[in-house]
């Protein structure tokens, strides 16, 4: 996919404060380091449309780009450990957890792992409540240039047998941009979809601390 325009268009720091539904969107999970506004900074080729932090956590709250004047990319508080008040780390579970089981135009949801160490607990249960919830899901492996060729065919190898066949796994490298156009592919075929059916599944606990 060629970008030819992308910009902040909002936050949500709780449930309900999103824009308003619109064009669709995808959202980017995971873990608060493993290199989610790298991703998206490379899918876009912009430098810093999203902020990179050398703390992880630093992401509190939905953050919402605009794409082609098309779609929205999502990019979701990031889990598995954050830095910030206890009070205000408390209203990720509910915001996150409300925007996966209800937004009507979400299309699906990339489940961002660092290469290195693959499918843990929380991505687990994420992916089993996206499977349920029949919202198309894909792992993108981040930091694929840490890793020798035979190293990233193995960890590749590893997260496919993780997904059981039923993900797309794509790996990724901000630095050099390998997996770009595969997971552009991937998102071209989510949005050319029909919309989401409406769901009232809640998304895991897990997948928002």
């Amino acid at each position: 996919m060629k970008v030819t325009a992308a910009r902040f268009v909002g936050a949500a720091a709780a449930p309900g404060q999103e824009p308003p539904p619109g064009p669709p969107e995808i959202a980017l999970a995971g873990r608060s380091n493993v290199g989610k506004s790298s991703l998206l900074n490379q899918l876009v080729g912009r430098r810093a449309l999203a902020r990179t932090s050398g703390t992880p956590g630093r992401t509190r709250q939905l953050n919402f780009f605009l794409v082609n004047d098309r779609f929205l990319l999502v990019d979701l508080p990031g889990y598995g450990f954050a830095v910030g008040p206890e009070a205000e780390r408390l209203t990720w579970g509910p915001l996150v957890e409300t925007y996966l089981g209800e937004r009507p135009t979400l299309r699906g949801v990339a489940v961002i792992v660092d290469v290195r160490r693959g499918v843990e607990g929380e991505e687990e249960d994420l992916l089993a409540w996206l499977a349920e919830a029949r919202l198309p899901g894909a792992l993108v492996a981040t930091k694929l240039d840490k890793l020798g060729r035979g190293e990233q065919a193995r960890a590749l190898r590893a997260l496919h047998d993780a997904a059981g066949g039923e993900l797309p796994v794509i790996g990724f490298s901000a630095r050099t941009g390998d997996g770009r156009d595969a997971l552009w592919r991937v998102f071209s075929g989510w949005l050319a979809g029909p919309p989401r059916a409406p769901a009232r599944r809640r998304a895991p606990r897990s997948a928002a601390r």
